[in-house]
């Protein structure tokens, strides 16, 4: 034996070498997305593979997706250039999994971060989504929460979560996700709805192997860089529903409580402003039914009192959220149709109290004082 050099004990194999990213794709398309799409009618999951595959893991970035669909069971898959390896050693491969379930969560990302040692994380969920859900399983016919998420991560520290799908750009979720513990440095997210066509995989994943140094801040821009780029150009620049952005997390609870001081100002006189915030909701709402889930633009809301308001007070505190909020939303994609209209974060406001969902009355902001808010407005505009 070579002095100075350690013999690896018979019968063990080494250990896996570390990887500078880990990337967890969570694709559910066991529902109505699991189509076939676009001009030239393709299968949407398998453009994405496809994608994924023209790249494929590096001893730098270790690729990894777990699949449910329409037909067949539930898949785990390493990426490689050209190929997918079947992971059969993970417990829920080739069973029907339960995409909505937190434990099919946990179990996927206890296996990949056993099986593939990363410096840092990124957990991409593919989906339907909502200011609820990142997941729509429609066999058994379960949904993944914001909940669930934060429940199913506890313990994992991810640096980027991504949403590749609708309205989870909203500041309900990423407070939700702030105050109650997920240990996670950022999210992307539309605040709107996203086309079929999703974030580029390809320019994506190159762009991470090419720099695998990246930060979880880098990469997060990098993210909203490329589906800008992708939505620019033909044949996709026709996409006009789509919004991106890159949240940073640590920011959100300092948005939250400038923003709650506004509201404070607003509810101590609320029978003179509840004009105002009414004027001020309904030009804040923006295109493409997201009235139907009660969905505002935050800033163009607070942008609206703070014109819509004699109260240099109101002006001078919604300058101050707005400088928060330009600290917290990193960096943005907008269209045409959506761009002025569309800031980066929404916010629930409904118009009514009957409108208010039953979920959302626990959620973190509501305790932060939006309830107050929106229950003296309510009031005062008779709609309780």
């Amino acid at each position: 034996m070579i002095v100075g050099m350690l013999a690896m004990p018979l019968g063990k194999a080494a250990p896996p070498s570390k990887a500078s990213w880990r990337y967890i794709l969570y694709l559910d398309a066991d529902n109505n997305l699991d189509v076939s799409t676009g001009a030239h009618h393709e299968s949407v999951v398998e453009s994405d593979f496809e994608e994924l595959m023209s790249v494929g893991s590096t001893k730098d970035v270790a690729m990894y997706v777990f699949v449910d669909r329409w037909e067949g069971p539930a898949n785990l898959f390493k990426v490689n250039k050209g190929s997918m390896t079947e992971i059969t050693a993970f417990a829920l491969n080739g069973k029907e999994a339960n995409m909505g379930d937190p434990a099919t969560l946990r179990s996927l990302m206890s296996y990949t971060f056993k099986a593939a040692p990363a410096e840092k994380t990124l957990l991409m969920f593919w989906d339907h989504g909502s200011p609820r859900i990142v997941a729509s399983d429609d066999n058994p016919g379960d949904s993944l929460t914001h909940d669930e998420v934060i429940q199913a991560l506890d313990g994992f520290h991810v640096d980027v979560i991504g949403a590749d799908e609708c309205l989870v750009g909203q500041v309900d979720v990423a407070y939700q996700y702030a105050a109650r513990g997920l240990n996670t440095q950022y999210l992307l997210a539309s605040e709107t709805y996203t086309g079929w066509r999703g974030y580029p995989y390809d320019a994506t994943l190159a762009r991470m192997v090419a720099d695998p140094q990246m930060t979880p801040r880098e990469l997060s821009i990098m993210f909203i860089e490329e589906v800008d780029k992708l939505l620019s150009e033909n044949p996709y620049q026709g996409e006009e529903v789509n919004s991106h952005s890159a949240i940073d997390l640590s920011q959100v609870g300092p948005l939250v409580s400038s923003f709650m001081d506004l509201t404070e100002m607003l509810s101590a006189d609320m029978k003179a402003n509840a004009g105002i915030v009414s004027k001020s909701r309904g030009g804040a709402c923006f295109s493409y039914a997201t009235n139907s889930v009660n969905v505002v633009d935050l800033i163009r809301f607070v942008e609206l009192v703070a014109k819509n308001s004699p109260d240099n007070a109101v002006k001078d505190q919604s300058a101050k959220v707005i400088a928060i909020f330009d600290q917290t939303v990193i960096a943005l994609q907008v269209t045409q149709t959506t761009d002025h209209q569309i800031n980066g974060l929404g916010i629930v406001f409904p118009n009514h109290s009957w409108e208010t969902p039953s979920y959302y009355w626990s959620y973190a902001i509501m305790e932060a004082g939006w309830e107050a808010f929106l229950t003296s407005y309510w009031a005062a505009a008779g709609s309780v």
